[in-house]
C-alpha cells in the first residue's frame, strides 16, 4: 500500500487529483502494494477518487475503522475485504457497498479475487459514486428552486412538476442534499463561510449547498458532485474539501457530527 505524503499530488496518465495525505493508493499499483485483508480494526476503505479509460489507471481511499451512520454518509463508496471460505491468503472476496436511503447497502461482491481486485470493483463504484452525486446535485438544485425563487413563480407551477415530468411520477426530492445541512445545524459548518480544496473555494449555503464562485447566484452545487466537476475525476468530495478557517476536512466535521 503507498499512501500520499501531505500536499503531495497523485499523477496518472491524464491529469493529477489532490488526495488527502491519509489516501491508500490500489489502483496504478504493484502487486505487492494491494492489500487483500485490511488493516487490523479498519471496516473497509471508502472510495475517495476513481478513474477508469480503457484500464483502471486510478483507484484511491481511506480505511475506515467501523460503519459510520449511512444516514449521515449517504453518496459514500466503500470497498470491504472478506477472508474467503478456505481462508486462503492469496485472494479475497471483495464486497462494494454503498451508503444510500439511510442504510448500507451491497452493490456487487466478488469471490476468491487476487491482486487485480481493484480493476474488478472500479467500474461498479465510479457509476454509483456518479449515480448518487447526481442524486444530491439535483436535490441541490431543487432546494434552491423552491426557496426563494418559488415565491416569484405562479401558484401551482411546482406542484405540476419541472420538464414536463409530474410531481406524481417522481419521488419526492430530499429537502437537503447531504449531511452539509447537518454539519451547519450542529454549528460545525456556518452558512457563508468557505472551503477550500486543491485551489478551489466554495461557499457554504443555506440548506446544505454549495455555491461555486461562478457569477450566478443559484449556480449551487453539492461537497461530492462540485468536487468531481473540478477535478475531471470521480471523487467524494468530503475528504477533499477542508474547512478554510482551520484546514480541517469536512470528512473530520462529519465524524465528530456522528460521535457527539
Amino acid at each position: 500500500m503507498t499512501s500520499n505524503a501531505p500536499g503531495n499530488t497523485t499523477r496518472t496518465n491524464h491529469a493529477c487529483v489532490a488526495l488527502p495525505a491519509e489516501s491508500v493508493l490500489v489502483a496504478p499499483a504493484p502487486p505487492r502494494a494491494v492489500p487483500l485483508r485490511p488493516p487490523d480494526g479498519m471496516w473497509g476503505l471508502v472510495v475517495v477518487a476513481v478513474r477508469t479509460t480503457d484500464t483502471t489507471d486510478l483507484l484511491a481511499g481511506v480505511w475506515l475503522p467501523a460503519p459510520p451512520p449511512a444516514a449521515l454518509h449517504t453518496g459514500d463508496v466503500v470497498v470491504r475485504l472478506l477472508a474467503p471460505a478456505d481462508d486462503d491468503l492469496a485472494v479475497a472476496d471483495v464486497e462494494v457497498v454503498a451508503a444510500t436511503q439511510g442504510g448500507w447497502t451491497t452493490v456487487r461482491t466478488w469471490q476468491a479475487v487476487g491482486t487485480r481486485w481493484p480493476h474488478e470493483v472500479a467500474m461498479s463504484a465510479l457509476v454509483h459514486m456518479r449515480y448518487l452525486a447526481d442524486v444530491a446535485f439535483k436535490d441541490a438544485q431543487w432546494a434552491t428552486l423552491t426557496g426563494p425563487i418559488a415565491a416569484a413563480l405562479p401558484p401551482g407551477l411546482l406542484t405540476a412538476g419541472l420538464a414536463g415530468e409530474s410531481a406524481a411520477a417522481s419521488p419526492a426530492p430530499r429537502a437537503h442534499p447531504d449531511a452539509l445541512a447537518e454539519l451547519i445545524e450542529a454549528g460545525l459548518v456556518e452558512v457563508g463561510e468557505q472551503l477550500v480544496w486543491n485551489g478551489h473555494t466554495a461557499t457554504v449555503r443555506q440548506g446544505g449547498v454549495l455555491h461555486d464562485g461562478g457569477p450566478h447566484e443559484f449556480a449551487v452545487s453539492t461537497v461530492t458532485a462540485l468536487a468531481t466537476s473540478l477535478a475531471g475525476s470521480t471523487v467524494n468530495g468530503w475528504h477533499l474539501w477542508r474547512r478554510a478557517r482551520d484546514d480541517r476536512p469536512l470528512s473530520d466535521l462529519r465524524t465528530a457530527l456522528a460521535t457527539r
